[in-house]
């Protein structure tokens, strides 16, 4: 009795979550545009990247220890391909965070790459985020090659698949 319970529980569960994870960003799909101002007030479109340059998003907060662990592995990945045409933006989900907060993070960890705070959440719901860290990488085209809670080795065969028209 008890294993056939927990059986229907777990498949209410999944027939719950099931539209979630449809509506969810995927690999194959394209990156949905925002635009607004990075924690230095520094205006942004991310229309205006999609389409011509690999772009790796960022989502984290402040309170997650597995975000601060990624910092150090994306400023290396920045570091190493920034300069070379692809983007990196962090998206802070605003979510029981705040400004001052995500300041403080960001100087504490050295993040190198432009930070916005989502402070209604409108980005995060977007792309129907379900935990932090959440990285997302597009390529050129603006397809999504990549999603998952971890930064990935971008080896220069990945970013020449990144770069390719």
């Amino acid at each position: 009795m008890a294993k056939n319970y927990l059986q229907i529980v777990l498949l209410l569960t999944w027939l719950l979550l099931l539209p979630c994870s449809l509506l969810a960003e995927q690999e194959g799909q394209r990156l949905l545009p925002f635009k607004g101002y990075d924690l230095n007030g520094q205006p942004f479109d991310l229309q205006q990247s999609i389409g011509s340059k690999p772009i790796m998003l960022v989502f984290w907060a402040s309170w997650c220890p597995t975000c601060k662990t990624e910092v150090p592995k994306i400023n290396q990945l920045a570091e190493k391909f920034q300069s070379r045409g692809m983007e990196f933006i962090a998206v802070n989900v605003g979510y029981n965070d705040s400004v001052e907060r995500a300041q403080a993070f960001v100087k504490k960890t050295g993040m190198s790459y432009p930070v916005f705070f989502d402070a209604k959440g409108m980005i995060t719901e977007q792309y129907q985020l379900q935990g932090v860290p959440t990285i997302i990488i597009a390529d050129k085209q603006g397809m999504i090659r990549f999603k998952n809670y971890a930064a990935p080795d971008i080896t220069e065969a990945t970013f020449a698949q990144l770069m390719a028209d």
